[in-house]
C-alpha cells in the first residue's frame, strides 16, 4: 500500500470507530430507557406495598414480622386473612400475602382531608385528585397545606353484622429531619384523638445501630398508649393549649421525668442518637399541631364531626 493511500484509510477507520461508538451509545441508552420504563410500575407497586405495611404497622393491624393481628378487648392477637378485607383470630401467626395486605389496606384505611378548623371533607367534595395530591406533597408533607391528609381506620369487618363505618382510629403522615436526611413515617391515634395506637417510620437514612433504631419494633413499642397532649402537673389536659406531640428524652423517661404526668407524652431516647431523637420530637410537634382542631372536635358532641 502506498503512502498516498494511508491518510484515506486512516480517516475511514476513525469514522467507523466513531460510528460504532455512537450506535453503541444510542443502543445502550435505548435499552436503559426501556428497562427503566418496564421497572417503573413494579417499583411503584413495591413502594405502595411498603407504605401500606408501614401504615398498618402504626395502626397495629400488621406486624414487623409479616402477619396480621386483631384487637379484642384491648389486646392484640395473631390473625389471618379471611377474605373481603376481614381478619380472623388464629392461634399461630401466619405470614400474609402481598395481595391480602393490599386488600385489607384499601378496605380499612380511607384517606380524607381536614381543614384548619378541623372540618373534614372528601377528595371528591374538595375537587382534588387524590393520587396527584398524595404524590405531589409526599416529600414536603401535608400538615402545612390548607387541606391536610389524614386516614380513618375502619374496624375489622364482621361476617355476621353490617359493617361499622365508625373509625376505630386515625393515621397521620409524619415527616421531619433526622441527623443525615429527611425521615418519613406514620402515627396512629385512637378515636379519642388523644391516645397513640402506634407509630412507624418507612423512610429514614439514620446511622445503623443508632438513629436507625427508630424503625425497629423494640423502640416503636415505647409509643403504645402514649398521650399526644401533654398533661398538666394536676394530670389534666387542656387540648386547646397543651403542648402537643411525643417527646423523645435523652436517656430514660423513668430516670428523667419519673412518674410525673408529662411522662405520659414522652418515650426513652436512643443511646448515641440524640440528634435523631430531637428530630423525631420536632416532627411530631410540627406535624400534629395543625390537626389540633380536628382532635378537639373528636371530643365534642357525638355526630358533630364524624366521618
Amino acid at each position: 500500500m502506498s503512502d498516498e493511500q494511508q491518510p484515506s484509510t486512516s480517516h475511514e477507520t476513525n469514522f467507523q470507530v466513531l460510528r460504532f461508538v455512537v450506535i453503541l451509545s444510542f443502543t445502550c441508552a435505548f435499552i436503559l430507557a426501556t428497562l427503566a420504563s418496564a421497572l417503573s410500575e413494579p417499583q411503584q407497586r413495591a413502594q405502595e406495598l411498603d407504605r401500606s405495611k408501614e401504615m398498618m404497622i402504626a395502626a397495629r393491624v400488621f406486624t414487623h414480622n409479616g402477619y396480621f393481628q386483631v384487637r379484642e378487648d384491648g389486646e392484640y392477637f395473631p390473625a389471618r386473612y379471611a377474605g373481603d378485607g376481614r381478619l380472623e383470630r388464629v392461634e399461630e401467626p401466619m405470614r400474609a400475602e402481598s395481595s391480602e395486605i393490599i386488600d385489607v389496606y384499601q378496605r380499612r384505611f380511607i384517606p380524607f382531608l381536614v381543614d384548619g378548623q378541623g372540618n373534614v371533607t372528601s377528595f371528591e367534595e374538595a375537587g382534588i385528585d387524590q393520587e396527584t395530591y398524595i404524590e405531589e406533597n409526599r416529600q414536603t408533607g401535608y400538615f402545612h397545606l390548607p387541606l391536610k391528609l389524614i386516614y380513618k381506620i375502619l374496624p375489622n369487618p364482621s361476617p355476621d353484622e353490617a359493617e361499622d363505618e365508625k373509625p376505630m382510629g386515625y393515621v397521620i403522615p409524619i415527616n421531619g429531619f433526622g441527623l443525615w436526611d429527611a425521615i418519613y413515617g406514620y402515627i396512629a391515634i385512637e378515636s379519642d384523638g388523644k391516645t397513640v395506637i402506634g407509630i412507624s417510620w418507612y423512610d429514614q437514612k439514620e446511622t445503623p445501630g443508632l438513629g436507625a433504631n427508630i424503625a425497629t419494633e423494640e423502640w416503636q413499642e415505647n409509643f403504645y398508649g402514649k398521650k399526644i397532649f401533654q398533661h398538666t402537673a394536676q394530670d389534666t389536659t387542656d387540648m386547646e393549649r397543651a403542648p402537643i406531640g411525643i417527646s423523645v428524652v435523652k436517656g430514660r423517661v423513668a430516670e428523667t421525668i419519673g412518674d410525673a404526668p408529662k411522662a405520659k407524652s414522652a418515650v426513652d431516647g436512643m443511646a448515641g442518637a440524640t440528634i435523631t431523637g430531637t428530630g423525631v420530637s420536632i416532627a411530631y410537634r410540627e406535624n400534629l399541631d395543625p390537626y389540633r382542631p380536628f382532635f378537639i372536635k373528636l371530643n365534642e358532641e357525638p355526630g358533630e364531626n364524624n366521618e
